[in-house]
């Protein structure tokens, strides 16, 4: 064993002496963890376990094997979402020419095994499953043919039984010969650390397998990563010498355990029942019984409806408050850029997350382009009522994927994630042999890290938090904090204020989207109140108040909580410095009034003034000659009028000045949450400028984002145009045979002209499903001849989104081959589909919801949307005052006479028709409006 340890040793030394003297595929120079780990290579995570929760990890890939000092890097894995799960059935022995059989003739299993060959049964009762290739064939990994044969018909046989050493085995056929006698025993993999792979006679085994075994439920799971995604977050958190060239992660000496928590086949990995919850449920379990701190890297969750009110922010309120010292690493989502846009359970005060940032060198080598600073990347989601993330961190990163996975360069507040999670490894293993005697609660843990942060003046405390991470003055500050005995005195709080947006007024902070009603005179409180963490109902302490911004008068300068008893702070808005359009954040710190003056508690503040559309303005703005650096976002927020029923958005360049573009725009709603992504305007390719038009939007302030695209080779210089128009229908009644008119009105100022014309396009069906934590919900359906396709729609109520953590589907065919998938990041917009084969006169699929609740308790209603299309549209011709055109003067109403036919479909009296009628402008014939029409026949 020594001479081996040497060994290893030798081959370390010799595989570091090939390493990059700063590697930059995955970023750790401006973090300060290569620095860290070369003043303190013992405080590289050795000691601490990194759980993370995701797709699987797979533990055969370089980088993944083994930890800095030799040890295996993969203790523990579990899949609760049951998609590794094989039933075992009693199996019967017989003989055929000298060769044992075992097998089940029911299920028609049947493998052979020589027993002498074999460990030995304590019971000489055997049992037998099979994993067939089909269980893959929705994998989002496309590798159901494991062993490369050029089918997916192939069955893989296993046996199982009770050793005479008391505990289980199985034996798989991984070379698919039929004969179990020529593999070796596995046994569950936190027992022995067996991994294993389907034998290919060409290529890399897609992905390593690993198993545990439940006797009681007669069922080996079996794990595996066929979504890479947690993988590539395994790397990223605690790689070592990732292929083998010396790239490492940020915590190379930490262990992992793998918690499968998505299911790969369903959309995108999607969480199912529990999966989330009974995860957590072992996270916990295992840092109670384990020495070593634990941590939890979790890169999965959806749009935030009710910004902490979820279910399961609720769960992970309870379980942590139970167990301060399990640390929650999570990403805050990409649903950015626009503020108020942080994700589920990310929004969450007990776990800690991270943003994402494109660091310069990994822009440079992995993606091409040399950007004049680190940047936060467009996608990551910022705060608003809540205060997240906590920080940003590295998210674009190379790092570990299972072989199937064609690329390894993956970016996502996902690879922040993990990220931010190695850095929490390297400070819990430094204080392990600096602080042995003393456990830092995650809660303190998460404010060093927070606290230590670099701040980029760049950017608001709601694009960054704390700012970009750094572990060397997290590290500093944790001995500060631990010598001075703050972890004796440590206490959190709950904190809420204003935000008129919410359903009770009420958020962790002072938001004001709408700041346009604002006087000056108005008084705004935060109220905070201690959470006891301290364990003493004894309580007596003193904070002087800061504010970092002219505009937000404090009106205390010093508050005390006593006891139980709740502070308040009151402030007003300086209405004089609020004057120009825009984004207004600040940060109220409460500092501890002694010699410390330790950093209690934050208290953030949002106002937002958008620009006004009306008569004088003539609904319409224009700013010309802006300009947005590389990688950098410009925020617009604009009011919809009263009466608007389309908001059109032109982002343009001068051709005739020549200067650069590449940008593009983003627009979110009054709830944060993306409408749209613009394509991108550059200048290389001549584009003139990109124009979109949205109709019917709901009323409030949305904000469009001008983003300099991250490959921009210089600042993108753009004129930005926002024009509104008013077409109103007066009534949303059906059309008939027997009434077929409709009324419309225009509420601005100016008289429009447009021609006239619409479509017939299917027939819509809207009904409720209800479903639950049983399971998934299958419905069948038929296309016919006739039709073109289907098309489905969800929407679940905001209180129902909030129980789940994910909901997808899919449909499927005859076969059981899914054919579309999709899920929702927020409570309704997302869609699947299907056509009718081509040369069919019918098909038959299944519509397939899969909800994932926290609990298996709940449930929810789903209104769906079921729209089948006719092969082509119908032309309906449209009139006014039977001219195929309309005037429509301010405030003047017009009527429109629309002239149908009834579509030739099955069960067209079921639902209604759905169709347009088009406002195309009489200059130039662009559409201005589509003014949804339904049809019941």
């Amino acid at each position: 064993m020594k001479a081996l340890r040497i060994l290893f040793l030798l081959l370390l030394l010799s595989s570091l002496s090939f390493a990059q003297e700063s590697q930059t595929f995955l970023a750790l120079k401006s973090t300060g963890v290569e620095d860290f780990i070369k003043q303190h290579p013992e405080y590289d995570g050795r000691g601490t376990i990194i759980i993370v929760l995701d797709t699987g990890v797979d533990m055969g890939i370089d980088g993944l094997v083994k930890t800095s000092t030799g040890q295996v890097k993969v203790i523990d894995v579990q899949d609760f979402t049951g998609e590794g799960d094989m039933q075992f059935y009693p199996a019967d022995k017989r003989t055929d020419d000298g060769k044992t059989i075992l097998e089940n003739l029911d299920k028609k299993f049947s493998v052979k095994a020589d027993l002498e060959k074999l460990i030995p049964s304590a019971d000489k009762n055997y049992f037998i499953g099979a994993f067939p290739e089909k269980h893959l064939i929705n994998s989002n990994s496309g590798s159901a043919d494991l062993n490369g044969n050029g089918s997916t018909d192939d069955v893989y046989y296993f046996i199982a039984y009770k050793t005479t050493d008391e505990y289980w085995v199985v034996y798989f056929d991984l070379n698919g010969n039929g004969d179990v006698s020529d593999e070796r025993p596995i046994r569950n993999y936190k027992e022995n650390f067996d991994a294993f792979s389907v034998e290919r006679a060409k290529g890399l085994a897609p992905f390593t397998m690993a198993l545990n075994i439940f006797p009681e439920e007669n069922k080996v799971v079996f794990f595996f990563d066929d979504g890479s995604h947690g993988t590539h977050c395994a790397g990223i958190a605690a790689g070592f010498n990732i292929g083998e060239v010396g790239l490492n992660g940020v915590a190379p000496g930490a262990n992992i355990i793998a918690l499968k928590i998505g299911h790969n086949n369903f959309p995108g990995g999607a969480t199912v029942n529990e999966s989330m919850k009974k995860a957590y449920v072992y996270a916990d379990k295992i840092s109670r019984e384990r020495k070593e701190p634990c941590i939890v890297s979790m890169s999965y969750g959806i749009g935030s409806e009710i910004e902490d009110h979820s279910e399961m922010e609720n769960f992970l309120a309870k379980l942590l408050k139970e167990n301060p010292y399990l640390y929650v690493s999570v990403s805050n989502g990409n649903e950015g850029p626009g503020i108020s846009s942080s994700g589920l359970p990310a929004s969450s005060n007990y776990v800690f997350s991270s943003g994402a940032v494109l660091a310069k060198e990994v822009a440079r080598d992995n993606y091409g382009n040399e950007l004049p600073n680190d940047v936060i990347l467009h996608f990551s989601s910022r705060g608003g009522e809540v205060s997240k993330p906590d920080v940003v961190s590295p998210g674009a990163a190379t790092s570990t994927v299972p072989n199937f996975t064609p690329g390894d360069k993956f970016w996502g507040t996902s690879m922040a994630c993990p990220y931010s999670a190695g850095v929490m490894s390297l400070i819990l293993s430094a204080a392990q042999k600096e602080f042995s005697d003393i456990k830092i609660p995650s809660q303190l843990l998460y404010k060093i890290i927070r606290e230590s942060a670099t701040y980029w003046n760049q950017y608001t405390v709601l694009d960054q938090g704390g700012g970009f991470i750094n572990v060397i003055n997290a590290y500093d500050l944790m001995r500060k904090f631990l010598k001075n005995g703050e972890h004796k005195k440590f206490e959190t709080y709950s904190i809420n204020s204003f935000a008129p947006n919410q359903a009770d007024n009420k958020a962790n902070n002072l938001y004001i989207r709408d700041g346009s009603f604002l006087t000056g005179d108005e008084v705004f409180s935060f109220n905070i109140k201690r959470e006891n963490s301290i364990n003493s109902d004894k309580f007596y302490r003193t904070y002087n108040l800061k504010t970092d911004a002219d505009w937000l008068k404090l009106i205390q300068k010093k508050i005390y909580i006593r006891n139980d008893q709740q502070a308040v702070v009151n402030v007003k808005l300086d209405k004089t410095k609020l004057k120009l359009p825009g984004l207004y954040t600040a940060k109220i710190v409460a500092v501890r009034d002694d010699a410390s003056s330790f950093p209690e508690f934050d208290m953030l503040a949002t106002v937002v003034i958008p620009y006004e559309f009306n008569s004088s303005n003539n609904y319409k703005m224009i700013w010309k000659g802006e300009t947005v650096q590389q990688g950098m976002i410009k925020r617009y927020f604009v009011k919809l009028p009263a009466g608007q029923n389309s908001m059109k958005i032109v982002l343009s360049r001068d051709k005739m000045s020549k200067k650069y573009a590449r940008c593009r725009y983003f627009l979110h709603n009054n709830d944060g949450i993306q409408v749209d992504v613009s394509k991108v305007l550059y200048s290389v390719n001549n584009d003139e400028k990109v124009e979109n038009v949205y109709y019917d939007l709901t009323p409030g302030i949305y904000e469009i984002i001008v983003d300099g695209f991250f490959l921009a080779s210089e600042p993108s210089v753009y004129n930005l145009e926002v024009e509104f128009r008013s077409i109103s229908r007066l009534s949303s009644e059906p059309l008939t045979s027997d009434n077929s008119s409709i009324e419309v009105v225009n509420y601005f100022n100016e008289a429009r002209t447009y021609n006239l014309s619409g479509e017939i396009f299917g027939l819509r069906k809207n009904y409720y499903v209800k479903v639950d934590g049983n399971g998934t919900q299958k419905i069948l359906f038929t296309l016919r001849k006739g039709e073109r396709s289907k098309e489905f729609s969800f929407t679940l109520t905001k209180e129902d989104f909030n129980r789940v953590t994910d909901f997808s589907f899919q449909i499927s065919d005859s076969t059981g081959k899914a054919l579309s998938k999709n899920a929702l990041s927020y409570r309704n917009g997302g869609s699947v589909s299907v056509d009718l084969p081509e040369g069919k006169d019918s098909a038959n699929f299944t519509l397939e919801l899969i909800p994932a609740f926290v609990n298996k308790e709940l449930e929810a209603k789903v209104l769906v949307e079921e729209l089948t299309y006719l092969p082509s549209p119908l032309k309906i011709d449209v009139k006014s005052a039977g001219q195929n055109s309309v005037t429509l003067y301010p405030n003047n109403i017009k009527t429109l006479d629309v002239k149908f036919v009834k579509p030739e479909m099955k069960n067209s009296e079921d639902g209604f028709g759905f169709g347009k009628i088009y406002f195309k402008s009489s200059s130039n014939n662009n559409t201005e409006y589509e003014l949804p029409i339904n049809f019941k026949y």
